[in-house]
């Protein structure tokens, strides 16, 4: 994890398009120095990538970085060559707008008694040498540049501080092009630094025009005889022993080429046969820039490498951690070989201490991976557990990891940005700070005639058939509201919070924090407030509202579409019998009676539609007058969904005429009826699973779904357990080729869960770890650990993720928007998808990738709507958004810290938090308002205790022992 530190940047982004397609240009601002600075900034016509080279563009004196980039014409060349530009503001120092460029030690622009100086002296003049080093440490925490590789050029009173930077900077810029300008600084400082024991030699390349009106060339007049030239020289002579002389060689006829040193760190000058002081048109100023800077780089920085793949947010400290090391064979970086060296450490990101030592392990003994087209190394550092900032590194090529946390609590600030993606989803509420982060605020949607307060019957719109259906979410990135796709989505959602309740606190900044429910329920009462508008009083369900058409525009709340809804249908029905029954067992456990009443609600709602459905269990949706999704399924779902809202409402209700209908249907679920458990159908599983550590269920049907469960994840699938046990998959997180479709992230979390379910149900003890390191496997996987090395959630620097997904189809944050590329964080997109294909309108050329890729690689981050149909791997959707947050919320069960979630006795696995009695090595939380009962004696590595225990029977607890 990448940690954000210090005083906040603040940056204001001004997007002309998509990185993935068009260049960008934009502002921003950074503390420096007690002030706020601010610069302007190029993004190139390229992929989103990290590691990018950056040219810092310093304006003259009274100018600006937007007027330097005006005329400059460094945008282009960086679009052709793949760099970013950035043109600093100078301020008002000795009363002028300029940089602080007079070389010298002391603070301030000069000083009193300094007659080499400004006169005046300034003394409150900024640190413009502290400036350039803060903003290229910005520029790596916001766009991972390449450190190594950051030049500097400037015009004028620019080129000046060029010089400057030349002395002061030399460990952390690479070249230098001053342009105009010369070296100015207090002689003492300049004797002294021109020595051979305190210079560092650095390439430089001065431009100039011979007749310069303002600044005087520095060979005057020219041409004549070779000889000492101020300051080339000096440079010269401590970087190759010539101090005395220079060749002259004719770029063109306007233009000569004089070298002082022709290797190594290059002193050149290009001296134009004019007289002006502005930017040469005698030669092509920008693309001789690059050519001369971009040969050189420092070796000071360990250059950040995605060839070593890493969870960017951390590992939890029990966990298994493994680096991947990748050697790409085939697909789009073929032409980025990478050999890793036979040793590796694990280094403390604070003092770059060496805390490991070891050597990574060839995978398939140097088999090349089908799915990735990489060969990959495995760099195990499990025995890493302290807490703290890590990164894996290559110290024979300088080549290391993005930096990850070590810690109990890694996830937990991920886990809420990615919950808070649903309160931006939200239809018909206003996103304003501060629950919404500036820019992503918006008034609130779909209230205008004939939307979702006065929405209308698409076959019939008179006003006869306007219901109020306001709320509910936006289902992916189209703005349309469905509820038969609420089904996996809240299942998903609800379970999360009973098999972890301890990690879903009141304190996400939703505008229910802090109410005393956790937040993740709040979240869940906004789609089931709207699913109740969406029930009739025959207990039916509506299907969906939507646009008719594919309309939408950003922002949601400008939007004035007309949106209908559709009929009633079992798929509906069904799915609301379901969902309204878990989340009754939700509200039913909190001790709000508010919260129960509302239970209570739900409740009857769920039985309702449970009555109807099974009344009316083909009742099918025509989807006529609408182009959006018809969002219907197949009757063997509508059959899963109400034998699933009949376990939920057992539970619930302990009504028996609930049992007999699960006995009586959950044979034809396909778990059962196939003896196949795998992640297309997780949802329906967890429902069968549900019913069977229900008290009261019928012994032999809960024996027939925990051993067909069981026995196909441990053995009968090749898929499951055997493919990690086999270590199938180099990226450690495996799905059969044919699994990866659109979504194919959403599967994948599935494909977690399911091994996780095996420890909460307590399904095979032996394998426990097992299961364990499966499970996280798909998690590191979603943070960085597969061939693209994404963290594939949306914009998460500043959370921990180095190289997260840039951008996202979404019609609010859509391509041309002043979101496209700065999203809001959390979203998850839909990840590799070899089936992609853009639709038959487009005749270009074959996009690669995603196209004509290894599977794993068949991603591309980009932003575009028909024909190219980018949402195929880029567009969000509620339902991974829950699989994504149950597996994260999963994962975090795997800590040394127990939390009790309710009173009970010690040895019962429903008092702990994720259903773990502790052990001798964890240490135990008794939480506020639980009374925990020891009967016995009972292990704790340490206990603290804000609740209550009671002790029966003579029974203690033996802490530390």
């Amino acid at each position: 994890m990448k940690n954000v530190v210090g005083t906040t940047l603040l940056l204001g982004l001004i997007y002309a398009a998509t990185w993935a397609q068009t260049p960008i240009n934009g502002s921003g601002s950074l503390p420096s120095g007690g002030r706020t600075r601010t610069f302007r900034f190029h993004l190139p016509a390229s992929p989103s990538t990290d590691n990018l080279p950056v040219v810092l563009a310093y304006h003259g004196d009274g100018g600006s970085g937007a007027g330097f980039q005006a005329y400059a014409g460094l945008d282009a060349v960086a679009n052709a060559q793949n760099f970013i530009v950035v043109y600093p503001d100078a301020v008002t120092v000795g009363g002028t707008i300029q940089f602080n460029k007079y070389a010298d030690t002391k603070p301030g622009f000069g000083s009193v008694g300094d007659t080499s100086g400004p006169n005046p002296a300034d003394p409150n003049a900024p640190d413009d040498v502290q400036f350039t080093s803060d903003l290229i440490d910005y520029l790596f925490r916001t766009y991972r540049i390449n450190r190594n590789r950051v030049y500097v050029t400037g015009h004028s009173g620019g080129g000046y501080m060029s010089y400057f930077l030349s002395m002061a900077l030399p460990d952390k810029l690479a070249a230098f092009v001053p342009v105009a300008a010369n070296l100015w600084g207090n002689d003492a400082f300049l004797s002294s630094y021109f020595t051979a024991t305190t210079y560092r030699p650095v390439p430089l390349m001065h431009i100039h025009s011979k007749g310069d009106p303002t600044v005087q060339a520095p060979i005057t007049p020219y041409p004549k005889t070779p000889a000492f030239v101020w300051p080339m020289s000096n440079y010269a002579y401590l970087n190759c022993g010539n101090g005395g002389t220079y060749t002259t060689t004719a770029l063109n006829p306007n233009a000569d080429s004089l070298t002082f040193c022709s290797f190594g760190k290059k002193v050149v000058m290009l001296m134009t046969k004019d007289a002006s002081h502005g930017w040469s048109s005698l030669v092509n100023m920008p693309q001789t820039i690059w050519n001369f800077v971009k040969t050189y780089q420092l070796t000071t920085y360990p250059e950040v490498d995605n060839h070593l793949k890493v969870d960017q947010f951390g590992y939890l400290p029990m966990a298994r951690k493994i680096a991947v090391l990748s050697n790409p064979q085939t697909g789009y970086n073929a032409s980025q070989p990478f050999t890793p060296s036979a040793f590796y450490q694990v280094r403390d990101a604070a003092t770059d201490a060496v805390v490991l030592r070891g050597s990574p392990v060839s995978w398939n003994g140097g088999a090349t991976h089908a799915q990735s087209g990489d060969k990959a190394w495995w760099f195990d550092f499990s025995a890493v557990q302290k807490a703290g900032s890590y990164y894996v590194y290559d110290s024979l090529q300088n080549k290391r990891s993005y930096t990850f946390d070590i810690g109990n609590e890694v996830y937990k600030n991920v886990l809420k940005q990615a919950t808070r993606v649903f309160f931006y989803q939200r239809s018909g509420f206003a996103k304003q700070t501060p629950y919404a982060e500036t820019p992503w605020t918006d008034g609130a949607a779909f209230l205008k005639p004939q939307q979702d307060t006065d929405s209308r019957l698409v076959t019939n719109t008179s006003v006869a058939t306007s219901k109020n259906l306001r709320g509910g979410w936006f289902d992916a990135g189209d703005y349309n509201k469905y509820v038969p796709f609420t089904y996996g989505t809240m299942v998903d959602m609800l379970l999360a919070y009973e098999d972890n309740p301890a990690v879903w606190t009141d304190d996400f900044t939703i505008p229910e924090s802090g109410n005393g429910v956790p937040d993740i329920l709040d979240e869940a009462k906004w789609e089931l407030d709207w699913l109740l508008r969406m029930q009739q009083t025959d207990g039916s369900l509506l299907h969906k509202v939507s646009v008719t058409d594919f309309s939408a525009v950003s922002p949601p709340s400008a939007d004035t579409n007309v949106r209908r809804y559709g009929a009633a249908s079992t798929d509906a029905t069904a799915t609301g019998a379901a969902v309204l029954a878990l989340a009754a067992i939700q509200f039913k456990s909190l001790s709000d009676p508010a919260k129960q009443r509302y239970s209570d609600t739900l409740q009857t709602a769920a039985i309702n539609a449970f009555n109807w459905a099974n009344a009316n269990p083909n009742v099918t949706f025509s989807n006529t007058g609408f182009q959006s999704a018809a969002a219907t399924y197949t009757a063997d779902d509508r059959l899963a969904r109400r034998v699933a809202a009949s376990a939920f409402l057992y539970v619930l209700t302990g009504n028996t005429t609930y049992k007999t209908f699960f006995d009586a249907n959950y044979s034809q679920v396909h778990l059962i009826q196939w003896g196949y458990a795998y992640p297309f159908e997780a949802t329906y599983q967890d429902a069968l699973l549900y019913y069977a550590r229900a008290s009261g269920a019928t012994v032999s049907v809960k024996n027939a779904i925990l051993t067909t469960y069981s026995g196909s994840v441990k053995t009968n699938n090749a898929e499951n357990l055997p493919a990690y046990l086999n270590q199938t998959d180099a990226y450690r997180a495996f799905l059969g080729d044919r699994n990866y479709t659109w979504g194919s992230n959403e599967t994948k979390a599935h494909q977690g869960n399911l091994f996780f379910a095996m420890n909460t149900y307590n399904l095979d003890a032996a394998n426990k770890t097992n299961y364990q390191d499966a499970g996280m496997g798909f998690v590191h996987y979603m943070h960085g650990v597969n061939p693209t090395a994404y963290c594939y959630l949306t914009n998460m620097t500043t959370a921990g993720a180095e190289f997260s997904a840039p951008t996202m189809y979404h019609s609010w944050f859509g391509d041309g928007t002043a979101f496209d590329v700065n999203p809001p964080p959390g979203y998850l997109v839909g990840g590799a998808n070899p089936t992609y294909a853009p639709d038959a309108a487009y005749t270009g050329p074959a996009i690669s990738p995603p196209q004509n890729q290894p599977v794993q690689k068949s991603y591309k981050a980009w932003n575009t709507s028909y024909p190219e149909n980018s949402w195929q791997l880029d567009e969000p959707a509620i339902y991974s958004q829950a699989a994504y947050l149950r597996l994260l919320s999963q994962s975090m069960c795997y800590t040394d810290v127990i939390t009790s979630v309710k009173s009970g006795n010690w040895n019962d696995p429903l008092t702990w938090a994720c259903r773990r009695v502790p052990t001798a090595t964890d240490n135990v939380v008794i939480q506020n308002d639980t009374n925990i009962t020891v009967g016995s004696t009972v292990p704790a590595k340490s206990l603290t205790l804000r609740g209550k225990l009671s002790y029966t029977n003579g029974g203690k607890v033996m802490v530390g022992l």
